[in-house]
């Protein structure tokens, strides 16, 4: 430690005072007069040292100590605060101090009463400046920060924790400090003013100390620790880590930005270093919860980058937004190379060519690797594009006779209808909207060729072929009901493509689909013709072809009830409940009370009905092409669902009718309307209506004219119309769900997707399924942006590379190092186990969430865990992408030394 005298105008303060009176108390010294060696400075009154008073007195001159001393009260400890030298305050004035002279003050014992310590570790005071180092621990830290030295000895990382902990707020609640800890920090808003203020009260002998121990606990990124902290920039240390990405490989140019990134930051930068740097940057980034630091982060990324001349660069970075328009930008231009100058003259032969495709596959997933791909907005917009783009790869199915119309409208076309609206959503980057543009151009020429020979196939059938909804009642309902007490929900409005989305909400909420009458394949029916609630609604629920209101379906409905054996006990409310009922929900609970009853009553209400009219309303007041359709969406849903479940029913979802969507449609003057898509007109049938006629058309005459295209209507602008004659307007859906055991009247259900829904598929024309029975398609590996279909189980490997990797030594090391995680060793090895048994070494989230144990939402901080563990000097064994874990087999056995 320093020479007494060096401390001639140290600034002593109430710890320092307090331990110098601890030492001369010791010495059996009764309460009188302590003069110390300091700056004349006090900003605090008297305290109480050991149940004595203390009064400090700040004495720059001779005069002041006697002033001071005659002031002095009886029974107290006087202190003297003077740097006035012995010689000047004569022998009158030192006879009236404790030894007879002036004390030096001592921060290191303070220091060590303050920690309890008898020691202290020189490592922590052989520093330069070693007291300014004591006082500012002293200045820093408050006595609720210091915890006693363990076993009496102050080292230097007990010492400097504290400070981390108290003053930096570093990882307040860990009992060690990592680098990973330390990037944790340095995002956080207020991490620069945390050092500002280490320098500001804490003074810079303690301000480097810090620096060169947080640098020491950053392993190989210490000396860019270092030199961020000293010039006050931690919020630097993840942006410029994510840029050292792009700056690894010297064959890129970089070499100008790598250069002014040390030139500015002092920095010394091999590859090695970038590499650690940036794995522990996206390490970090991938566990950001927070949305808004997250975006604060990229958003300093980005312009740091630009700052050093790499900007040009970035646009290979796998966490930069700039890398994600990159990539999306390069999907766009994919698919525009991939379209043909002209659509076909026959629209369903295939329109894109297989190496065409494949590139787009290629670019596709490259982009869906991007550490930001999950969050884009962009995302669903171009999985739908890419998922058109495959349905114009393939040959599409024939429709020249109804039940193949309306196979395909089931099968195909209404998932290509779901692909198309989010398509339409659009997207803000000029050359991405022109790719879109020209695919929904291309896709819609095919798309209304479909209608168009629906509505031929619709307008010959005089007799019905196919099922109608007025059998859907008596023929599947009824059956399921007798066998499992069964909730019909009829979601007014909702088409074929709607309900997929629905569908997959509700079997991710723990629902099971089956097949209606036995079927191993999603069914549909037709709407009555025109196709509007009145009539069709009214059939659906009567059993029989019906026009009439809420009250006609209530009669109707309580007579099929009566007639098959099913209905209510006496004395209980009917069990069919329309708006009116539904919304008479009582403050604070989900459902109406007369509802949650008749679910809950299983044996005296074995069938219940509750009408959901949202989507209708959405044709009327809101964006139903913006809506995304899920159990949520839709008023009431979850909550019957849910009630459903509780009380062991079946659930079948129909509609009594579709929709089309308004997109700039133009009106056509007709007489005799039935809505806004059908009228009366007989003699006015364009190429885009046809006319219908048959016992299923309830019109006076038992004719109509229904329009076909999407783009025409007859009234008013609203935002969606039904009534025509669309397959999105007249096929409904008819959806059967249970729980537990499947009901013996459902049959297991095949595949619901179209192949090229799922994945990559090859660019050939698919065999036509028969009617009505589907065929099974090969299934296909799920594209990084798509949502997984069926999970494949993972074959388990005998003595396996991962059982050789955890038995490794490397590994056994940086499990012990890894302190702060929380997975098990047996996590580790059976992802290892499942990646490396993958085809192509990555699996979907929920695939590792299932390998894992945890949530899918728990997976991203999961992985991270382990890549803490896998990933050496920032060597990214494991990677994380939208919705994907991917393994590097050959940089894992290199690390591990496992061959």
């Amino acid at each position: 430690m320093s020479a007494p005298g060096a401390a001639a105008a140290l600034t002593a303060t109430e710890p320092i005072i307090a331990a110098r009176l601890t030492r001369v108390a010791e010495k059996n010294h009764r309460p009188g007069v302590l003069g110390l060696r300091a700056a004349p400075r006090w900003h605090g009154g008297g305290f109480t040292h050991r149940g004595v008073p203390v009064a400090v007195a700040a004495c720059p001159s001779t005069l002041a100590v006697w002033e001071a001393l005659e002031a002095r009260a009886d029974g107290e400890w006087l202190v003297v605060l003077t740097p006035v030298d012995e010689k000047e305050l004569g022998d009158g004035i030192l006879a009236h101090l404790v030894d007879g002279r002036l004390l030096s003050p001592d921060p290191w014992a303070a220091l060590r009463a303050a920690f309890a310590a008898t020691a202290i570790e020189p490592a922590l005071y052989r520093v330069a400046d070693d007291r300014d180092l004591a006082m500012g621990l002293l200045a820093l830290l408050p006595q609720t920060a210091i915890t006693p030295a363990p076993g009496g000895v102050l080292t230097r990382a007990h010492a400097l924790t504290a400070v981390a902990h108290a003053a930096l707020r570093i990882a307040p609640d860990a009992t060690e400090i990592d680098g990973l800890a330390i990037l944790e920090w340095s995002v956080d808003s207020s991490a620069g003013d945390a050092v500002r203020g280490l320098r500001e009260n804490g003074g810079d002998a303690l301000t480097e100390s810090m620096v060169v121990w947080l640098g020491e606990r950053a392993g190989r990124l210490g000396p860019v620790v270092e030199q961020l902290l000293r010039r006050g920039r931690p919020d630097l240390l993840v942006p410029l880590g994510l840029v050292a990405g792009v700056l690894i490989d010297p064959a890129t140019g970089v070499e100008k930005a790598r250069w002014v990134l040390e030139h500015d930051y002092g920095l010394t930068l091999d590859a090695p270093t970038l590499k650690a740097w940036y794995g522990a940057a996206s390490a970090l980034l991938a566990t950001l919860a927070d949305t808004a630091v997250r975006r604060t982060v990229l958003d300093a990324a980005e312009a740091a980058a630009t700052a050093i001349g790499a900007g040009e660069f970035v646009a290979a970075s796998q966490e930069l937004p700039s890398g994600l328009t990159a990539r999306v930008r390069a999907v766009a231009e994919a698919i525009a190379a991939a379209l043909p100058a002209r659509t076909a003259d026959e629209a369903d032969t295939p329109q894109v060519g297989a190496d065409a495709m494949t590139a787009v596959e290629e670019r596709w997933s490259e982009a869906g690797r991007h550490a930001l791909a999950a969050e884009s907005r962009d995302r669903a917009i171009f999985a739908a594009a890419v998922r058109l783009l495959r349905w114009l790869g393939v040959h599409a199915w024939a429709g020249h006779s109804m039940p193949r119309a309306l196979h395909r409208q089931v099968h195909e076309d209404a998932w290509v209808d779901a692909a198309l609206t989010v398509v339409r959503r659009g997207v803000d980057d000029p050359p991405c909207a022109d790719a879109l543009a020209r695919l929904l151009e291309t896709a819609e020429v095919r798309r209304r060729a479909h209608d168009r020979e629906f509505a031929v196939a619709l307008g010959h059938e005089s007799q019905p072929s196919v099922p109608g909804v007025e059998e859907l009642l008596r023929d599947v309902v009824v059956p399921l009901a007798k066998e499992r007490p069964t909730l019909l929900l009829v979601v007014d409005a909702l088409s074929m493509s709607a309900a997929t989305a629905i569908v997959r909400d509700a079997v991710d909420d723990g629902w099971s689909e089956g097949g209606p009458q036995g079927r191993r394949q999603r069914m549909g029916a037709l709407a009555a013709l025109p196709s509007l609630t009145g009539r069709s609604r009214t059939s659906l629920l009567c059993g029989e072809l019906r026009e009439g209101t809420a009250d006609t379906e209530r009669s109707g409905f309580l007579a099929v009830l009566k007639a098959t054996g099913l209905q209510a006990k006496p004395g209980v409310p009917d069990p069919i409940f329309h708006k009116k009922a539904l919304d008479a929900v009582p403050a604070g609970r989900a459902l109406a009370t007369d509802v949650a009853n008749a679910l809950a009553d299983t044996a005296g209400r074995p069938l219940v009905a509750a009408v959901l009219n949202y989507v209708d309303d959405t044709l009327h007041h809101t964006d139903p092409g913006g809506t995304d359709w899920t159990i949520d969406t839709i008023t009431h849903l979850r909550a019957l669902l849910k009630a459903a479940r509780e009380a062991g029913r079946a659930v079948v979802i129909s509609s009594d009718h579709g929709h089309v969507i308004e997109r700039g449609s133009t009106r056509l003057e007709r007489g005799s309307l039935y809505g806004q898509r059908a009228h009366g007109e007989l003699g006015r049938v364009s190429e885009q209506e046809v006319m219908v006629s048959g016992q299923r058309v309830l019109t006076a005459t038992g004719e109509a004219v229904l329009a076909v295209d999407e783009d025409i209507r007859y009234g008013a602008v609203n935002a969606g119309y039904h009534g025509g004659g669309s397959p999105a307007e007249v096929v409904v859906p008819v959806i059967a769900l249970y729980t537990g055991d499947r009901p013996r009247v459902l049959g297991e259900l095949g595949e619901v997707e179209p192949v090229w829904w799922c994945g990559p598929i090859p660019v050939e024309s698919p065999e036509e399924p028969a009617v009505p029975v589907a065929a099974r398609v090969p299934e296909a590996a799920p594209s990084l942006f798509d949502e997984p279909v069926a999970e494949p189980s993972v074959p388990v490997a005998g003595p396996s590379l991962a059982e050789q990797v955890v038995a490794t030594a490397v590994f056994r090391q940086q499990w012990k190092s890894n302190t702060r995680r929380r997975i098990t060793e047996e996590q580790v090895q059976a992802l290892l186990t499942a990646l490396l048994a993958a085809p192509a070494r990555e699996l979907p989230n929920e695939r590792v969430a299932a390998v894992l144990g945890v949530a899918v939402r728990h997976v991203t901080g999961a992985v991270t865990q382990v890549k803490s563990v896998l990933d050496i000097d920032g060597y990214q064994v494991l990677t994380l992408g939208a919705g994907v874990v991917g393994i590097d087999e050959a940089l894992l056995r290199e690390q591990f030394g496992v061959g």
